[in-house]
């Protein structure tokens, strides 16, 4: 959103290598728009009106390298409370969405050049049974590897399911498909000594910038870095010239 005013659009573009686009920015004409993050659940059942979304949106960004769905809950509603999903509508088991997300693939991959690859973004975990599977390792193993698809690990989803289910962050993302790692979402989540963690989309504190060029350090094929802050163009900004100064350093 803090493109929406067109002087922030030009300052982050500046201090950027390229853009992600988001659905509220399909319009937008800067250039580098490579990447575009889609929320919308590549585990669930799409109708006819998804499917033209889609293949309108593509249609509008030419330059794209990369595209990354969701796997965020285990039903077809999308009903909040508190901001974390409760099940709703139809509850899909591990195979229907195993299933679901071998057609979706199949059916990008009908409509997006060869070129483009396509991604799946991990969600966190809260203990509501919504969240059931879909932030399981395995499960988010299981659905990259069998489709061929790309992991975007967002840091912080990854230490607020930890955090929430009570393993070892490490242990956690070591079950994920890390081979198939090439995008990194990064912000700084509320990890409370008591009591939930959430992703607050914070600036991201010194850790959390360890932990960036520690990952980037241990799979060198990691392309894409984002930093998901929205609340202040100059904090954005700086931030991403802070990354861009601990990359330098690692060169």
């Amino acid at each position: 959103h803090l493109f929406e005013n067109t002087q922030f659009g030009k300052e982050i573009s500046a201090a950027s290598d390229y853009l992600e686009v988001r659905e509220r920015s399909l319009d937008s004409e800067l250039p580098d728009q490579r990447l575009f993050h889609i929320d919308i659940d590549i585990t669930h059942e799409w109708d006819e009106s998804i499917q033209y979304y889609l293949q309108q949106a593509f249609d509008k960004k030419p330059e794209l390298e990369l595209v990354t769905f969701q796997a965020t809950r285990c039903c077809q509603g999308e009903k909040l409370v508190n901001g974390r999903f409760q099940l709703a509508g139809k509850v899909y088991s591990r195979l229907e969405m195993l299933d679901h997300a071998a057609k979706k693939t199949k059916r990008l991959r009908s409509i997006l050049s060869k070129e483009i690859k396509i991604g799946l973004e991990n969600n966190n975990y809260y203990p509501d049974s919504a969240y059931d599977i879909v932030t399981d390792g395995n499960f988010i193993t299981e659905l990259v590897d069998q489709n061929g698809l790309y992991l975007l690990l967002d840091i912080a989803h990854a230490m607020v399911t930890s955090h929430n289910r009570q393993i070892y962050y490490r242990d956690y993302i070591k079950s994920l498909p890390l081979n198939s790692l090439i995008q990194l979402h990064i912000c700084q989540p509320v990890l409370p000594d008591n009591g939930l963690a959430y992703d607050a989309h914070n600036e991201p504190d010194k850790n959390m910038m360890e932990e960036v060029i520690y990952l980037v350090n241990e799979f060198s094929q990691i392309k894409y870095l984002t930093i998901e802050f929205y609340k202040d163009k100059d904090v954005l900004v700086r931030s991403i010239k802070e990354l861009r100064r601990l990359l330098a350093v690692i060169s």
